[in-house]
C-alpha cells in the first residue's frame, strides 16, 4: 500500500509534539546545559587534553539521555538504552564526516584548479592567502564560478539526500531497541520531496536561527572561563528549538513510514 504523507502535518506535529516533550525533559535539557557550558570553558584550559575529551563525552551522553527522553514522550515507553543511540548517532556522523571530507576537500581544490585554468591569475604554490581570495571573487562572476558554484550546490545536495534519507534513524533506534541507520534508507524512498519541505521548517530554520542568535551573542560576552561557559550554555539553549522540533518531525514521520510488522503465520 502506497503511503501518502503532508509535509503541513510533518510540520504542525514536529512542533506542537515537540514543544510538548519537552515539559517531561526539562531536567536532560538542565544537564545538557551544564555539559555544554562546561565543555566550552574546558577548551580555554591551555595544554589540557583531559578535561575538554572528558566534557565533550559527558555533552555526548547528555544529548543522548535527551533525544531518548523526547523520543520517549513522543513514542511511548521503551526499554531501549543509551548504548543503541550512541551506536546510531556515531554511525551517522562517521558517515558525515567520511562524505563531508571528500565534498569539502574536492571544493577546496578546484578553485585553484579553476584559476589556473582560467589564465587570468598566476598564483604559484606559495601565493598570499589574500591573492587567493582576490583571485576566486573574481572568478565568481565567469563562466568559472559558475561552475565551481554548480559542483557546490551537487555537495551540498548530497549531504542533504543522505540527512533526508536518514531522518527516521534516531525514532527508529529508539522504538526496536536496536541501532538502525542504513537500514532506515528504504523507508524514505519516495518521500524526499515531502520530507525537505517539513525539514525547512522544523530543522533548516531553527537551526539558521540558532546559529545567527549564537553569532550575535558571542561578541556580548566577555572573554573570560564565566563568558565561555555562558556561551556554551546559551549556545544550548538558542538551538533547543531545533532538537524539539527536529526529533517531533522525526517522530511523526516515523510513525507514518515505518514498515508494518511481518504478518504471523499460524
Amino acid at each position: 500500500m502506497t503511503v501518502h504523507i503532508s509535509a503541513r502535518n510533518l510540520v504542525l506535529e514536529g512542533w506542537q509534539h515537540g514543544a510538548r516533550a519537552l515539559g517531561p525533559n526539562l531536567r536532560w535539557l538542565g544537564l545538557l546545559v551544564l555539559a555544554g557550558a562546561g565543555y566550552s570553558a574546558s577548551l580555554r584550559l591551555g595544554g589540557n587534553i583531559a578535561a575538554p575529551f572528558a566534557m565533550a563525552v559527558l555533552t555526548f551522553a547528555a544529548g543522548l539521555q535527551l533525544s531518548r527522553g523526547l523520543y520517549r514522550s513522543l513514542i511511548g515507553r521503551r526499554s531501549t538504552g543509551l548504548l543503541p543511540l550512541a551506536h546510531a548517532n556515531l554511525a551517522v556522523y562517521l558517515a558525515f564526516l567520511f562524505i563531508g571530507f571528500f565534498v569539502a576537500f574536492f571544493l577546496m581544490i578546484l578553485p585553484g584548479i579553476l584559476i589556473e585554468a582560467q589564465g587570468k591569475h598566476q598564483l604559484g604554490d606559495g601565493a598570499a592567502p589574500e591573492l587567493f581570495q582576490a583571485a576566486f571573487l573574481d572568478m565568481l562572476p565567469t563562466a568559472y564560478g559558475v561552475f565551481y558554484l554548480l559542483i557546490a550546490a551537487i555537495g551540498v545536495w548530497i549531504l542533504c539526500f543522505f540527512a533526508l534519507r536518514l531522518t527516521l534513524f534516531g525514532a527508529a533506534t529508539f522504538d526496536q531497541g536496536k541501532a538502525l541507520v542504513f537500514q532506515t534508507f528504504p523507508w524514505t524512498r519516495n518521500h524526499l520531496a515531502k520530507l525537505s519541505l517539513a525539514a525547512l521548517a522544523t530543522h533548516v530554520a531553527p537551526f539558521a536561527a540558532g546559529l545567527a542568535a549564537n553569532a550575535a551573542l558571542r561578541p556580548l560576552l566577555p572573554e573570560t572561563l564565566i563568558g565561555h561557559a555562558a556561551q556554551g550554555a546559551a549556545g544550548v539553549i538558542l538551538f533547543t528549538p531545533f532538537l524539539i522540533a527536529g526529533h517531533g518531525m522525526a517522530a511523526a514521520a516515523y510513525r507514518r513510514l515505518k514498515p508494518p510488522p511481518p504478518a504471523k503465520v499460524d
